[in-house]
């Protein structure tokens, strides 16, 4: 007789709830996610793309929480497209492990993915004579999108997305960014007063030590560290 082992429906489910990912709205966003918004704007804000930056990192990764996709294959926040990095930034022969080196320098490294992102938009921004939309829909398909029409349709769809984002970016990061800094300026006051404290505190101890000293000179010498 054949046994066929049974499992429940429980045993046999992938949990993707432990990884699914607010996506729709930015004030919905997790505090990983809002940072990671925050950071793409802030790398492409100085070449005045940084809503683009954070309208993609959003679009692709869900702001950070899908950081690889394996059909591309692409990886980062930006879902940069591992064969053509390895082409564009490396040496390297274009082996699967050299894809996965790569997948996972792009995943790990936020700098070096934002790097890869703007320099893809600003060589586009280039070619295209500083068209927005050509711009955008050659950072999604090169120049696929200019001879078949099924890219085109495609291209068209992601910048009319990257579009929106932007606009609900615009919208949304001046008041995250104010509320983010504000934190920042508190928690840096909070550790300097700490400090304050903690130099208040040695210098007492100092003045107990000097004291005592002076009143029994064979009392040991107390070690202070130096100030930070």
């Amino acid at each position: 007789m054949l046994f066929i082992p049974i499992f429940s429906l429980h045993a046999s489910t992938l949990p993707l709830y432990k990884i699914e990912g607010k996506c729709v709205d930015p004030k919905d966003f997790s505090e990983k996610q809002k940072k990671v918004i925050l950071y793409a704007y802030n790398y492409g804000a100085s070449k005045g793309l940084g809503y683009t930056m954070a309208a993609i990192a959003w679009k692709e990764s869900c702001a950070g929480e899908y950081l690889v996709n394996f059909s591309d294959p692409s990886a980062g926040i930006y879902h940069a497209h591992i064969p053509g990095v390895i082409k564009k930034y490396g040496t390297y022969k274009d082996t699967s492990f050299i894809r996965n080196l790569v997948g996972e320098l792009l995943m790990r490294d936020n700098e070096f993915a934002s790097k890869v992102a703007l320099d893809n938009l600003l060589f586009w921004q280039k070619r295209r004579n500083g068209n927005y939309k050509d711009i955008i829909k050659s950072y999604n398909k090169g120049f696929s999108w200019e001879k078949n029409r099924r890219n085109n349709q495609l291209a068209e769809a992601y910048y009319q997305d990257i579009r929106l984002k932007v606009l609900k970016l615009r919208n949304y990061i001046p008041k995250y960014s104010k509320i983010h800094n504000n934190a920042l300026k508190i928690e840096l006051e909070d550790k300097n007063q700490k400090i304050k404290n903690t130099l208040k505190d040695i210098q007492k101890t100092k003045n107990i030590k000097n004291k005592t000293k002076e009143e029994n000179p064979k009392t040991e010498k107390f070690f202070i560290m130096p100030e930070p």
